[in-house]
C-alpha cells in the first residue's frame, strides 16, 4: 500500500494555463472580431451619411440657381441672377473650392467654362443628379439640374462643383473617434472581464485556503482532515469538481482506515506467534535438542512457523484482495468455473487427507463448461479460502462437498458445504470481519488467524458475487454459497456500462 506523504506544497509551474486568461481571450476574440465588423459598417455608415449631408448642400446652390433664371422679352435669351445664398451656404471650415456654370444650347452662359458637360438630353427637368468628376485634377462632387424654360426650345443645365476635400476629413474625424471608441470598449470590456473573472473564482480561493488550512492541520496534528469540502459557497460550475473531490476524500479516508486496522490486527495477529518462537528458542539455549524439553520446543516452533507463514500468506491474499488496481483484471476476463473448482479441490485433497476429511466434487454431469466473469486467480482464491476453512474446522471423518451449477437465474453457483460444528446463525454477520474467531467451549484448537472469511469476502467484492451462509442439508455443519456474475450478464452490464460514458 502506498504511504501518504504531507508535505510543503508544489511550486506552481511558470507555464501553466490560466483561466481568466483563457476567458479572457474566449470573450475579447470574439468582441474583437465584432468591434472590426462594426468599424466596417460604421465607415460605410459615416461615408453615406457625410455624402448625403454635403450632397443637400449643394443640392440647395444648385436648385438656387435654378430658381432666377429667366427668359428676356425681347430676345428670347437665358438670364441668371446669382444669389449670393447660392454659394454661401457652401462655405465650410475645410474652404472648399466651389465651380458652377449655366449652359444652353451647348454653350455656357454664365460660370467656368471648361466644367465638364453631361449629356443633357438624358437628364430629367427638374430634378437634381449628383455624380463624382476630376477638374484640374482634384476629385469634385457635381450636382446637375436640368430647366425647361417657358418660349425656349432646348434645356438649360445649371451645375455646382465643388472639391471633396472638406468631406474627407469629415469622415476621417468620425472614423478616428469611432475608432477610439471601439478601443476604448474593448479595452473597457477585457477590463471588466479581468475583474468579474477574479471575483468569480474567489470562491474557488477560499476553497483552496481552507484545504491548505486543513493539510497544515494535518501535518501537525499528525493526520490527514478528509473530511468533505464544503459545498455553500462553490458556484454551479465547479460543483461537479468539488463533488467528485469529496468522493475521493472519502475513498481515500476508508482506504486509510481500512490500512490502519489492518497494520493495528497485523501486528497484533504477528506478536502471538513471534513470542512462542522467542519463548521455545530459549528452552532450547538452556535445555538442548536432545531433551524432550527441546524435542518438544522443536514442534511448537514448527507449529508456530507454519501458522506465521499461513498468515502471512492470507495477509498478502487479503491485500490483493483489497486492492482496486486493473493490473488483476476482476469483472472482465471469463473464466471456466468448473475447471477452476476441480484444480482448487485437487490441490486441497492432500490437506483434507492429513485432517481425515474426505473432499468430494459435484458438477454438471454432460461435462460442459460454465462461464463466469472473473480473473480465474481470484475465482481460486476465493474456493480455495472456503474449502480451508471447511476442512481445518471439520471433525475427524467429516466430509466437504464442492459444488458447481446454474442458479436459478442470479448466476453460476458455487457451494462449499461440511458437516463439521458449523457457525451459530447469530454469528454468522461476524465471521467476515477480520481476525474474527469464534471461541466456544469444547471446539478444538485453532490453528487460523480469522481472516479466510474476510478473504472470502473482499475477493467476493471484487468479482461482484455474493456470498451466503447457511446450515448444512443434514441439519448440521456449514453450507457457503457463492453466486458469481455469468459472462454474457457482464459483458451485457459492461456494454451499457460503455454506452453511458460515451453518451
Amino acid at each position: 500500500m502506498a504511504a501518504i506523504r504531507v508535505g510543503r506544497p508544489e511550486r506552481v509551474p511558470p507555464h501553466v494555463p490560466s483561466l481568466r486568461r483563457r476567458l479572457l481571450t474566449r470573450l475579447l476574440v470574439p468582441l474583437g472580431a465584432l468591434a472590426v465588423g462594426l468599424g466596417v459598417g460604421g465607415s460605410a455608415l459615416i461615408h453615406g451619411f457625410v455624402q448625403s449631408t454635403h450632397d443637400r448642400l449643394l443640392a440647395g446652390s444648385t436648385l438656387a440657381i435654378a430658381e432666377r433664371l429667366a427668359v428676356g422679352d425681347d430676345d428670347g435669351e437665358v438670364t441668371v441672377d446669382l444669389p449670393a445664398v447660392a454659394f454661401g451656404m457652401l462655405e465650410s471650415q475645410a474652404r472648399d473650392n466651389i465651380y458652377y456654370n449655366v449652359a444652353h444650347e451647348g454653350g455656357v452662359i454664365t460660370g467656368y467654362l471648361d466644367l465638364p458637360l453631361p449629356d443633357i438630353q438624358a437628364m430629367p427637368a427638374n430634378v437634381t443628379v449628383f455624380r463624382d468628376a476630376s477638374y484640374h485634377g482634384h476629385p469634385v462632387r457635381v450636382a446637375a439640374q436640368v430647366r425647361r424654360l417657358y418660349g425656349v426650345p432646348q434645356p438649360v443645365l445649371v451645375q455646382v462643383a465643388e472639391t471633396t476635400a472638406g468631406r474627407r476629413a469629415l469622415e476621417v474625424d468620425l472614423l478616428l473617434w469611432l475608432t477610439l471608441l471601439e478601443v476604448a470598449l474593448v479595452g473597457g470590456s477585457g477590463m471588466l472581464v479581468w475583474g468579474a473573472v477574479g471575483r468569480g473564482l474567489a470562491p474557488l480561493k477560499r476553497l483552496r485556503r481552507v484545504i491548505d488550512a486543513r493539510s497544515a492541520r494535518g501535518v501537525t496534528g499528525g493526520g490527514l482532515a478528509l473530511v468533505p469540502l464544503p459545498l455553500a459557497v462553490v458556484p454551479a460550475e465547479v460543483l461537479p469538481l468539488v463533488v467528485a473531490i469529496n468522493g475521493l476524500l472519502a475513498r481515500l479516508d476508508q482506504s486509510i482506515g481500512t490500512m490502519r486496522r489492518f497494520t493495528a490486527d497485523a501486528s497484533h495477529q504477528l506478536r502471538t506467534p513471534l513470542a512462542v518462537l522467542r519463548t521455545h528458542l530459549a528452552l532450547l539455549r538452556r535445555y538442548g535438542t536432545d531433551s524432550a524439553e527441546g524435542r518438544a520446543a522443536l514442534d511448537d516452533v514448527e507449529g508456530a512457523v507454519k501458522r506465521l507463514e499461513r498468515l502471512l500468506v492470507q495477509l498478502l491474499a487479503l491485500a490483493r484482495a483489497d486492492e482496486d488496481s486493473p493490473a488483476i483484471p476482476a469483472a472482465v476476463e471469463v473464466t471456466d468455473l468448473i475447471q477452476v473448482a476441480m484444480e482448487v479441490a485437487a490441490e486441497q485433497v492432500p490437506a483434507a487427507l492429513a485432517q481425515d476429511v474426505e473432499v468430494r466434487f459435484e458438477g454438471p454431469e454432460d461435462g460442459s463448461a460454465l462461464r463466469v466473469a472473473g480473473n480465474a486467480v481470484l475465482v481460486g482464491e476465493l474456493l480455495g479460502n472456503l474449502l480451508d476453512n471447511a476442512i481445518r474446522y471439520n471433525r475427524p471423518g467429516g466430509t466437504v462437498t464442492v459444488r458447481v451449477g446454474e442458479g436459478l437465474g442470479d448466476g453460476p453457483v458455487m457451494e462449499v458445504e461440511d458437516d463439521g460444528p458449523g457457525i451459530p446463525e447469530a454469528e454468522r454477520g461476524r465471521v467476515f470481519e477480520r481476525f474474527y474467531r469464534l471461541d466456544r467451549p469444547g471446539d478444538p484448537p485453532r490453528t487460523g488467524s480469522g481472516l479466510g472469511l474476510a478473504i472470502v469476502r473482499a475477493l467476493a467484492d471484487r468479482l461482484g458475487a455474493s456470498v451466503r451462509l447457511d446450515t448444512g442439508s443434514g441439519g448440521r455443519g456449514l453450507k457457503v454459497t457463492v453466486t458469481l456474475r455469468a459472462a454474457e450478464n457482464a459483458a451485457a452490464s459492461e456494454a451499457l456500462t460503455a454506452d453511458g460514458d460515451r453518451g
